[in-house]
């Protein structure tokens, strides 16, 4: 891509192919500067800048690994560009394409292409349950998740009896969610979410147990069907919170 033009700048003599591709806009960056900053953040694979004569940034594309949501990735690009050379882009001009491939990038162009992170890096973790019993044979689900450093719990109480028992554990985790997804969206003008429960059941297959979920998550207007499963080992408590969490995973990195 050809560089940026200074207009306030004299007009020089022939300028070789590497002087060109080495020359700073008026804000002191330079594309090959911004792609490769771009490409050293976490999830992305490859970055072009495209830019108007003067400096102004038209659009940015990026191609990313699903480990990141493209909502915090763009933030992400906002953050690096304003740290690093005091360069506002809004938010509008940047794109996000992703990619479930995980095998290793070829260098393409200027852009610099890294290693892929671990997965799991931003993802919501299971870190506590709490289970009191009540009178009147009620029982009490706290669950606690754990998201970048911060920890949040939820609640819900039922009958302790088999079914009502597992859709309290997967009740109480689903308000854990909410929390995480609040918190996220706080200040951001985003439509609120609801996540409701369709269904829990344990069911057999390949001489094991599995608990299996099925969850309705509700943004504005939008309904998006959501299922999950777990092996059942030693709780079939753990194995519906964590089936919940395998139906919300993508939905929910979607959004945070």
């Amino acid at each position: 891509m050809p560089p940026l033009f200074d207009p306030l700048s004299p007009a020089p003599g022939p300028m070789s192919a590497a002087q060109s591709s080495e020359r700073s806009s008026p804000h002191g960056w330079t594309i090959e500067g911004a792609e490769a900053l771009l490409g050293s953040l976490t999830g992305v694979i490859s970055a072009r800048v495209v830019a108007k004569p003067g400096g102004e940034v038209e659009e940015i594309h990026l191609l990313t690994t699903v480990d990141v949501a493209p909502k915090q990735t763009v933030r992400n690009v906002e953050s690096a560009l304003l740290a690093h050379f005091d360069l506002s882009v809004d938010h509008r001009k940047i794109s996000v394409a992703q990619t479930r491939d995980e095998g290793p990038a070829v260098a393409q162009g200027p852009g610099a292409v890294h290693a892929l992170p671990a997965a799991g890096d931003d993802r919501v973790l299971f870190v506590g349950l709490q289970v009191e019993s009540q009178r009147s044979h009620q029982v009490r689900f706290g669950v606690e998740l754990e998201f970048r450093g911060e920890r949040y719990r939820g609640e819900d109480a039922g009958a302790d009896v088999a079914r009502t028992r597992m859709e309290t554990a997967a009740n109480a985790t689903l308000r854990a969610i909410e929390a995480v997804i609040r918190a996220d969206a706080e200040g951001t003008g985003e439509p609120d979410v609801a996540l409701a429960l369709d269904g829990v059941k344990v069911v057999e297959a390949f001489d094991r147990r599995y608990a299996l979920a099925a969850v309705h998550a509700l943004a504005g207007r939008q309904v998006t069907s959501l299922s999950g499963s777990a092996l059942i080992e030693d709780s079939a408590d753990k194995a519906v919170i964590l089936a919940i969490l395998q139906a919300t995973d993508r939905w929910v990195r979607g959004r945070v």
